[in-house]
Order: structure tokens, then sequence, then C-alpha cells
């Protein structure tokens, strides 16, 4: 079985232990600084005994690897433009992602309801609508100040 080891310059090996002639000899499968779905391939292909995917990954993170979750983020995203444009999930897949994301913390999202009509904006639409908000504010009437003290004098305690 693999197993993680952390090296003294930050990154993570996989290894695998073999038995050889002269005693049993670790050999690296894969060195990696954040844990990716190509590293995992990597090592799988060259491990010589079963490779589960799953305990290594499990292994790396327990050791305080980062799982790299950039290809995910773009798949999230991508499915919340397409959604935002009128498609639709299937039933069976919508139930699957609420599970799913049922464990997520959704506070950020909760505060901020429009930010899903956002997410697959363009730049120029942005801007577009950041100008139309500067002009907005522009057209606002100055908020007057009182002039004067705003807090009443305190007097002076008896002696």
């Amino acid at each position: 079985m693999a197993c993680v080891v952390i090296r003294r310059d930050g990154r993570f090996e996989i290894r695998e232990s073999v038995a050889t002639p002269r005693g049993p000899r670790s050999r690296t499968l894969a060195t990696f600084r954040e844990l990716t779905d190509e590293v995992l391939d990597h090592a799988e292909r060259r491990a010589e005994r079963s490779f589960d995917r799953r305990q290594v990954e499990t292994r790396a993170l327990a050791a305080g690897a980062r799982r790299d979750d950039r290809a995910t983020a773009r798949l999230g995203h991508a499915l919340l433009e397409d959604l935002h444009q009128g498609g639709r999930l299937p039933p069976v897949l919508v139930d699957a992602l609420a599970r799913r994301l049922a464990g997520a913390t959704t506070s950020v999202l909760d505060s901020l309801p429009p930010l899903e009509d956002w997410i697959g904006s363009t730049a120029r639409q942005r801007g577009d609508a950041l100008r139309d908000l500067l002009r907005l504010t522009d057209r606002l009437p100055p908020v007057r100040h009182r002039r004067g003290r705003t807090f009443p004098r305190l007097s002076s305690a008896p002696a």
C-alpha cells in the first residue's frame, strides 16, 4: 500500500514499499505540492502493488497536503452559468447535488443572494454595471452635516 511522506522542502511524496533481495525499499511514485488528479494518475501508473486512490488522497490530506480544487471550481462556475441561462438538470442530479452540498456553508450566499446573477457575466457587463452605479451616486444629493456641537455640554460637578 502507498503512503504519503512530507519532504523537508514542503513538498509531499507518494511512496510504496517494495521487497527486494537486499530487503524492503521505498520508491517514490509521485512528488507534489498540491494533490491533483494528474498526480494520482501518475502515481497509480507507476505503482507495482495495488493502489487505492481514495486512501492515498485521505492520507495526503491528513498529512497536510492541499487538494487542488481549481478544476472543480471551474466546473461549478460553468454549471451555475448554464443554470442561470435557463439550463435544466435532471432531478436525479439535483437531488445528488443537494445531498452533497448539504454540508457546505452557505453564509456568504445567504448574505449575497444576487451573487449567482453575476457568476456568468463578462467583464464588460460588470464594468457597465459599475459605471451605472457610479453615475447614480453622482446624482444623489449631498448629505448635509449640522454644524456645531453634536453632544450636549457637560457641566462641572458640584463642589
